[in-house]
Parts: structure tokens; sequence; C-alpha cells
């Protein structure tokens, strides 16, 4: 599913200069400003590409860094990948303890070498070696050097020195060098200072530099770390990539160079096939109905795997490959869908998505082929566009989960690149509703059903336990109902709207409590909100960041008891609500004909808003955090107030 572009070097799997000196590496040369809240402090770093060529492009990396606890051991180990297009030369380094005095070193030789393929993936054809220091003494440092030679110049590897949480920087710099004539662009994010150019007869050397930068902590609901980062990023107008050549200088160009080059002589399909899709569609009036007849035949004749092979992992199979095998990566997939709909005149768009559960948007003012790992399917219906994930055989005709939703995306077309937009579902969109009826029994006992609707951005919230076995489904169940005593007589789920425009499912649930009420001598104690309880979250002093609020949502819950005969039912009824910019929070619970109804409704709106709003937000979760653990007493057989 994810379009892997293995040439961006990540400043914590490799980076700057291996140095020497008498215990310049001791912990107690670190200003104590950089120790305070950091895992790890980067003593210095250096990331140096020498583009000779578009095919010759010479990576050298050094780097120290000094890990002060266990929660900082991942930025002490290494990864260094490679494939046809990128080779390793040489690896080493040293360890020192904290007084700065060597404790061992290392080189190529000690690294693990092992496919870089996930268990989703058919093939790949990049490797990784990589290293983890075997120390349990902290804090120590690492230092290295890596040399790496690439045969492409399309990705060059980016700085982003600060981009990790709790990891405090004392030096670190970024080196690029060219050719006066290499015709470069530049991307600059969160970097305030002027870059430092030298040029003369032959080379042309751009410096950045960061200095003592302190550690920033992480903390709860705050923005992606990219939003907020320092990062460089170039990219040649003029390229080479595992043997191919291309210009580009912004998105028209580089989805016109992606439709030419990767995509337009991949859309064949065997005739056998082509006339099955006629046969299929030739009854069907509606476009889009053909569109939708078409996924559902894809999706049952297909399934997802990735295959990271060929030219860096983004040039799709051909659709007529996919036809016979059956299966493909999000990139054959979405070209095979494409050839399915030109068979019918339908036109469509292959678009590149950053997916993934936080949105990222594809740099508008900075074509890159780096930006982007996935791929999905837009078709321009007039008036109504569609959108479609192809990579999953169960998912909706028309639907983008929260994987894809609400972000920019590069469609790429015979005409060019275009800047299109996915669908974004709003706060009351993303709905999840649930009623439940109930009787208390004379035991304590609670017994009866739950319904629950799933809408926009909740929709998979329990989708895919629809399709899984008997087994599989109780136990999630019993996961996401966690509570003591529960147990489930029939688990059901049915799809209640297929329309793109209002996708809908739903879960019903027969289900047992034992000892939900608990009585004692003169009274019953019971918890009307049971199943949907907000989780606590942390009060953070002195606060660094925005507040984010990454996807707005509505829960709602609707719960019925029928209360025992000899409980009174004579009570002041409850009406609590609470409102903050961030969201709306309401508890309404009230007994008529022998029936305790609860109400409980919580909206979060989703944006960033400034760090002092945290203070306002944390004490409205405080509150309904409380009110939804809120338990009650009833009187037996005498009237007497609920109190909670």
């Amino acid at each position: 599913m994810v379009r892997k572009i293995w040439l961006i070097l990540t400043l914590f799997s490799v980076i700057p200069v291996y140095l020497k000196g008498q215990n310049i590496y001791a912990v107690d040369n670190i200003n104590e400003s950089l120790k305070e809240r950091a895992d790890a402090t980067v003593r210095d770093e250096r990331l140096e590409i020498d583009m000779k060529s578009i095919n010759d492009v010479t990576v050298r990396i050094t780097r120290a860094v000094t890990v002060h606890n266990k929660n900082g051991e991942e930025h002490g180990d290494i990864e260094l990948y490679y494939n046809k297009s990128r080779k390793i030369r040489s690896v080493k380094g040293e360890i020192f303890n904290e007084f700065g005095i060597s404790i061992g070193k290392f080189s190529l030789k000690d690294f693990r070498d092992r496919s870089a393929s996930g268990q989703s993936n058919l093939y790949d054809d990049t490797r990784m070696k990589n290293y983890s220091p075997a120390v349990y003494s902290y804090p120590y440092t690492i230092a290295y050097s890596v040399e790496i030679k690439e045969n492409q110049n399309l990705v060059i590897p980016s700085w982003s020195p600060d981009y990790a949480y709790d990891v405090a920087i004392e030096q670190s710099s970024y080196v690029f060098t060219c050719r006066p004539t290499d015709k470069i662009r530049i991307h600059q994010n969160n970097y305030v200072a002027e870059v430092a150019v030298v040029e003369d007869a032959k080379t042309k050397i751009y410096t950045w530099e960061l200095k003592d930068i302190p550690a920033r902590r992480s903390e709860p609901y705050s923005p992606p770390r990219n939003l907020q980062a320092a990062r460089v990023r170039i990219v040649p107008e003029a390229f080479q990539y595992f043997k191919k050549t291309g210009y580009f200088k912004d998105w028209q160009e580089f989805g016109k160079w992606n439709y030419d080059y990767l995509l337009s002589d991949k859309r064949t399909l065997p005739e056998t096939t082509v006339q099955h899709v006629r046969t299929l569609t030739k009854d069907i009036g509606s476009p889009k109905e053909k569109a939708k007849a078409l996924y559902k035949y894809m999706q049952d004749k297909t399934r997802y795997i990735s295959i990271q092979v060929g030219i860096g992992g983004i040039e799709p199979f051909p659709a007529e490959t996919v036809d016979r095998l059956g299966y493909g990566d999000c990139k054959a997939l979405v070209n095979y869908m494409q050839s399915l709909l030109d068979i019918v005149d339908i036109p469509s768009y292959y678009c590149i998505v950053e997916a993934g559960s936080y949105k990222r948007d594809i740099t508008v003012d900075f074509a890159n082929v780096s930006d982007g790992n996935h791929i999905i399917l837009c078709i321009p219906f007039e008036n109504d566009t569609t959108w479609l994930e192809c990579t999953n055989q169960k998912i909706p005709f028309g639907f983008l989960s929260d994987f894809t939703d609400d972000r920019l995306v590069i469609a790429c077309s015979e005409e060019g690149g275009k800047i299109l937009r996915t669908p974004k579902f709003n706060n009351t969109e993303s709905l999840q509703y649930r009623e439940g009826h109930f009787k208390i029994l004379a035991d304590g006992s609670l017994e009866g059903s739950l319904t629950t609707t799933f809408k926009g951005g909740q929709f998979d919230n329990h989708y895919y336990n629809m399709f899984l076995n008997q087994q599989d489904q109780a136990r999630n169940v019993k996961n996401w109902y966690d509570i003591d005593n529960i147990s489930f007589q029939t688990i059901n789920y049915e799809m209640i709207s297929e329309d793109k425009d209002s996708i809908a499912f739903c879960e019903t649930l027969e289900l047992m409590i034992k000892n939900y009420v608990v009585r004692s001598g003169k009274h019953a104690i019971l918890l009307p909100n049971i199943f949907n309880q907000a989780k606590p979250i942390s009060a953070t002093r002195n606060r660094t960041n925005d507040l984010y609020i990454n996807r707005g949502y509505t829960d709602v819950d609707v719960l019925h008891y029928i209360l025992p005969d000899d409980v009174d039912t004579s009570t002041m009824p409850v009406n609590k609500r609470l409102e903050t910019e961030m969201g709306i929070y309401e508890l309404r619970i009230s007994i008529s004909n022998g029936i305790l109804t609860c109400y409980r409704m919580i909206q979060l709106r989703e944006g960033t808003y400034p760090k002092e709003k945290y203070a306002e937000f944390y004490q409205f979760m405080t509150e309904v955090y409380s009110s939804d653990r809120g338990k009650y007493n009833l009187s037996i057989g005498k009237k007497e107030t609920i109190s909670g």
C-alpha cells in the first residue's frame, strides 16, 4: 500500500562526521540546557551531499549522539538502506562511555543485513543494514561516519535535525555541493537563517546549520512534528532515476512526467477482460453505476500486496500483469482500475497522497517525488467527484477512510499534474450513534440490546469486524466493550447505507452484564453511562506546543434501562452541559414510567488552538471524565433523590 522511497535518509538513521579527540564526548561537556528533558543529545552531525552529475552523487554522513536513558535508545540505532541505485561504501564508528572513554568500535561487518520488506510485501529489492549498540549502561555516546554512493539524483536526502521530540541538538549542519551550472530548487521550512553559499569555477556549496537547540518535549494533543521542525529539501530540475531521465520544476510538469514515463503505456488489458467488462456494464446506463460495478469486479478479482521493485517503487506493474496474477500494490491496483474504466470511457486520475492517521498535504509550492506514500483513484464525474481506495477489498465504493481523508494530493494526467483535495468529514458527519434498551433484573444483572451506527470518519471503527469469524468478532467486541462480567449472546453487522454521501454501518449486540446494579441495604447503585467513557488526559505545565485536534467527531449514546419494580423512580433529573471552543459535552438523566434514560453526547472540534488553550481543554476533558463515571444511588422502596 505504501509507495516507499528509500532514497530519503531520515536524520535518525544515517548522518554526519566521525570525530576523534580526547574525552570530547564526556557527558559533562554537554550544556545543562541541552540535557534538560532530553532522552538524547546530538553532539555533532553533518550531512554532506556531493552531486557531481545526475548519476553520480556521494552522501557522507557523520554523527555523534549521546543516549541519556532507555527512552533514547532508538536515537543510537543506525539503519542504512541500499538497492540497485544506492551502494553503501563504508561505515566506521565508535562507542564511548559517560566519561568520553572508548568502549568499542564497529564497522559495516557488524551490521545485520536483512530485507526491507514488511510482512505485506511480496517482494522488495531494497535491503537494510542495521546496527544497535549492545550498551545497557547510560549515558553513552555513539559516533560514526557513513559514505553512500547514489547513481540517481531525483531523491536527495533531506535535512531535518530537530524532527524528533525529546532530543537536543548541540550542532547539526547540511552541506550540498553541485556544479555552478546545475539548476536546483530549494525548500526551507522553519529555518529562519540565511543559507551560506560559496561558489568558484567548479563548485557551488550551500550550507545550513543549527546550534544549541534544546529538546522539545512531547505533549498530548500536539501538532505533527513536521509542522514545527526545521527542514531543508533540494530537488534538481534535471534528474536521472533508475536509468529514467526527466525534468520538472512544478507539480504540473511532475504530473506530466509521471503520466508519460511511468503510467501511459501500462493500461492495456487482454481482449477477454475487455469483452467481460463490456458485457458486465452493457445494461447499466449511469457512468457512476458502471464505475461502481467495475470497482466491485476489481475488489473481487484482486488483493493487495506490496511490491517494491523496479524504478524505486514508484512505477506500477502493467494492468495485464495484475489481471493475470490477481494481485498488486497500490500503484498497480489503481492503474488496473483505471484500465477497467478506460474500456467504458470513464476518465480517472492516478493520485499521489500522503496517507496516515495524521492529515498531511503535499507541499503545494515545491514539486518533489518524496511527498506521498500511497496511491488512490479520483473519478471526476460532473458535479460529483468520486474517490476510490483500491487496495481494500471490503471498503464501500466512493469512501475514503481517515487514512487519506481531507488532504491535498497530486493527480497525474495527460495534461499534467493537478492539485486536488480529498473529501473531509466535519465534526457532525463523523458520527457514532449508539442506542441501548435494557432491563435490570431482580438480581442486579442487566440484559438487552445495543445498536451502534458508524458514519463518516468513524465509519470504519468496527467495520472490519464484519468480515471476521465469530470467534474473532467476539474477541474484538470484548476488547471494545471492556466491562466486568459482560457476555454477548449475538453479534450482528450490516450496511445500512452504501450511498457514497451517506455511507453508514450498524453493529447490533445482544448482551448481558452480571451484577450491573449493586444493592446495599435499601439502596441500588448503578452507572448509567457504561459503554462510552472518556479517557483522562495529562496536565502539562509550561506547555510549549499548540493544542491540536487532528480530527473532529460526535458521539451520541442514548441508553434506556427498565428499572426493577422495587426501585423508587421519583428522582430529580440530571442536566449537565459543558462547552468550550474545542468541544461540547452533554449529560442528561431522567426517569419516566419506570425507565431510566441516559443521554450522553460529546463533540470535539478539529483544529489548531493556541497553547494557552490547553489548560481550558484539560479542565473540560477532566470534567467529562468525571461525569462519565458518575455512579447513581436509587432508593429501594421509598422516595430518594438521585445523586452523582
